[in-house]
C-alpha cells in the first residue's frame, strides 16, 4: 500500500494512494479510530494493515511528509561505489578517502535532525548567507516497523516497514570546513522526504532503479543492486549498538551525478527543481526557494522576533523563560510537529531576538498577539517555561478566545519583595560583569543535584543558553519578572497542565499546588529527579506529558 499524509479542511489525515493518484482517508475499522499520522499504523503490527478502511470521498489538500521520525534520521555515506570515487575526488571530502582507498571497508553512517524534513512539494531554503555549494543527493529510504537489536542480515528485513524517497540536501564547503557532516547536511529544510511512504511488500529493494533529475536533466541513475552495502547489512550494522525503533527512517546513499561530481560543480540555485523518483514510490518534487531571512526574524507589532515553524496542524506555540531560547524546547519539536504547527520564538531580548530597550510581561504578551495575528492562528495551545508562564496566563487571561488550552512548565507568580530585590540585584551584576557573572550561581541553583551528577548534556546546554544572551537584554528581563504582576488566574477556565520538578527550587511542589488549587481546570504532573530546566533535564517525559495533554479533547 502507498500511504500520503495531506493536511486538509479537518487536519492532517493518513490516506491510502491508489493507482490513480486519489487519495483517501484511512481508519481502522474495528474501532473507527482516525489515522492522522503513520505511526498508528506502524504500531499497530503486523496486523495493522489489515484493520484499515477507507473513506470514499478522496482527500484534497496540501501533502505533508508521510513520516516525520521521533528522532535523527540515521544516514549512510559513500555507499555506491562510483558516488565514493567522485566524492573522493572533488577535494571536499574531509574523511581521508582520497588515497584511492576510496570504497570504505564499513558503513558510514551519519544523521540529520528530524526537524529538517519537508514535504514534496515545499520549496528548500538555500541558506546563501553560508553556502555557496548547495548540492542534492537522492536516495531511497527505509523505515523501521519492528524494534531491531542485534539483528542479523538474515533477519533484517522482517524489521522493515516500507520505503520512501529522501534528498540529502548538502553544504558542500559546511562539509568540507567542519570535517565532518553534521553540519553541512542539517541545515533548515535540508531532508525533503516523500511523496509516499510505500509497504515493504510492493518493493524489491534489491533491484529498485533510482533517478534524479535536476530542470529536467537526468543526472543521477542507478540502481539498488549496486549499494555497497545493502539494506540488511546497513541494519546489522546500526542495530549491533543501536536499538533501531519503529518509525526510524535510514538514508541508504546516493549513487554518482551528485553536483559536486562534475567539472565544474554543478550546484544548486534558487529556482532550481529536483525530482528524485523510483518505480513504486513516486516523485519527490522540490524547487530551490529564495533565500530566508538569515536571522529568521519576523516583525510582531514594533518588535522584530526570532521565529522557527514546523509542522502542520492546530497551533502549538512555545515560550521560553527568564535565560532561556527556543532550544528550550528542541528535544520535543520533533515529536510535537508530527499533529501540530509548531511556532517557537524568541522574547524580545532573548536569544537571537534583538534588544529593543525596557520589557514587561505586557510588551511580551502584546507581541505574542502580533505574532498569533501576523501567523493568521486565531485560537492555540500555548506551551511555556518559567517567566513565560506569566506571559501565557496573563495573555490567556486577556484573551481568552485564543487560546485552547495552557501547559507551564516551572510556573511562577509575581516575586515576592525579597525575590524582587534578588533579581533586580541580578540585572546590576550582569550588567556590570556579564553572563559569566551569573551563570554559575544560576546553574547551581536551578538543576536538580540528579542532573549535576547525571546530565552532563542538560548541564552544558542550559549554561550555553545562559552564555548566549545579550547582558542588556538579560538584564531588562530581570527588571521585567521584579515588576510582574499576576494575573487573574482563577478566570482561566481552559485545561491546564501544571508540570514541576521535585528539585525545582523556583517553582516548588507547594507552588503548584496552590495553582492546582486555584485554576478551574488544571492538572499537575511532578517529574523525579529533575530541577527548573524540565524540558532539558528530562526531555522524554515532558515530551510524553506534552502529548498526553495534547491528545485529551
Amino acid at each position: 500500500m502507498r500511504f500520503a499524509r495531506i493536511e486538509g479542511q479537518h487536519g492532517p489525515q493518513l490516506c491510502a494512494v491508489d493507482d490513480n493518484g486519489a487519495a483517501r482517508a484511512v481508519r481502522f475499522a474495528d474501532t473507527g479510530e482516525a489515522i492522522t499520522e503513520l505511526q498508528q499504523i506502524i504500531a499497530a503490527g503486523s496486523g495493522g494493515l489489515g484493520r484499515l478502511t477507507p473513506d470514499t470521498a478522496a482527500v484534497g489538500g496540501t501533502l505533508l511528509a508521510p513520516i516525520v521520525p521521533h528522532r535523527n534520521v540515521f544516514c549512510v555515506g559513500r555507499n555506491y561505489s562510483e558516488h565514493a570515487a567522485e566524492f573522493a575526488k572533488s577535494g571536499f571530502d574531509a574523511t581521508g578517502s582520497a588515497d584511492g582507498q576510496h570504497v570504505p571497508e564499513h558503513p558510514v553512517v551519519f544523521t540529520k535532525p528530524a526537524a529538517t524534513v519537508i514535504a514534496s512539494g515545499d520549496a528548500i531554503d538555500p541558506h546563501t548567507d553560508i553556502t555557496s555549494a548547495l548540492d542534492y543527493e537522492g536516495e531511497i529510504g527505509v523505515i523501521i516497523g519492528r524494534r531491531a537489536s542485534k539483528v542479523s542480515k538474515a533477519d533484517a528485513l522482517d524489521h522493515v516497514w516500507g520505503y520512501t524517497l529522501i534528498n540529502d540536501m548538502t553544504a558542500r564547503d559546511l562539509q568540507r570546513d567542519h570535517k565532518q557532516w553534521f553540519i553541512g547536511k542539517s541545515l533548515d529544510t535540508f531532508c525533503p522526504l516523500g511523496p509516499w511512504a510505500v509497504t515493504a511488500d510492493e518493493i524489491d529493494i534489491d533491484d529498485l532503479q533510482l533517478q534524479t533529475r535536476i530542470n529536467g536533466e537526468l543526472r543521477q541513475d542507478a540502481n539498488t543492486a549496486q549499494l555497497i552495502f545493502d539494506v540488511p547489512t546497513i541494519i546489522e550494522t546500526l542495530s549491533a549498538g543501536i536499538t533501531l525503533e519503529p518509525g526510524d527512517v535510514i538514508a541508504t546513499g546516493t549513487p554518482v551525478g551528485v553536483g559536486i561530481g562534475f567539472d565544474p560543480p554543478k550546484y544548486l540555485t534558487v529556482g532550481d527543481e529536483v525530482v528524485i523518483s523510483a518505480p513504486g514510490l513516486g516523485e519527490l518534487r522540490n524547487v530551490i526557494g529564495t533565500p530566508a531571512d538569515p536571522d529568521h526574524l519576523v516583525a510582531a507589532g514594533s518588535s522584530r522576533l526570532f521565529v522557527e515553524k514546523t509542522g502542520s496542524g492546530p497551533a502549538v506555540v512555545l515560550i521560553h523563560g527568564l535565560g532561556g531560547a527556543t532550544t528550550v524546547y528542541e528535544p520535543q519539536v520533533a515529536a510535537l510537529a508530527e499533529n501540530n504547527t509548531v511556532l517557537r520564538y524568541d522574547l524580545s531580548g532573548h536569544g537571537r531576538s534583538p534588544v529593543a530597550g525596557p520589557n514587561s510581561i505586557a510588551g511580551w504578551v502584546d507581541e505574542l498577539k502580533a505574532l498569533l495575528d501576523s501567523h493568521g492562528i486565531e485560537s492555540a495551545v500555548l506551551v511555556a517555561h518559567s517567566m513565560g508562564t506569566l506571559v501565557a496566563t496573563t495573555f490567556t487571561a486577556t484573551y481568552p478566545d485564543r487560546v485552547s488550552k495552557v501547559a507551564l512548565l516551572g510556573p511562577v507568580k509575581a516575586q515576592p519583595d525579597a525575590a524582587k530585590t534578588a533579581t533586580r540585584a541580578r540585572a546590576r551584576a550582569v550588567r556590570e560583569g556579564g553572563m559569566s557573572a551569573v551563570a554559575d550561581t544560576i546553574l547551581g541553583a536551578a538543576l536538580s543535584p540528579t542532573t549535576h551528577e547525571g546530565r552532563p548534556v542538560a548541564v552544558t546546554a542550559v549554561r550555553e543558553l545562559l552564555l548566549g544572551q545579550d547582558p542588556a537584554g538579560y538584564a531588562f528581563a530581570c527588571e521585567a519578572l521584579a515588576a510582574a504582576v499576576e494575573p487573574d488566574f482563577a478566570s482561566i477556565s481552559v485545561p491546564v497542565l501544571l508540570l514541576t520538578g521535585d528539585a525545582d527550587k523556583v517553582s516548588p511542589v507547594a507552588v503548584n499546588e496552590e495553582l492546582l488549587a486555584t485554576f478551574p481546570n488544571a492538572q499537575l504532573n511532578v517529574l523525579e529527579g529533575v530541577g527548573h530546566w524540565h524540558s532539558l533535564e528530562d526531555p522524554t517525559s515532558v515530551t510524553h506529558r506534552l502529548q498526553d495533554f495534547l491528545a485529551k479533547p
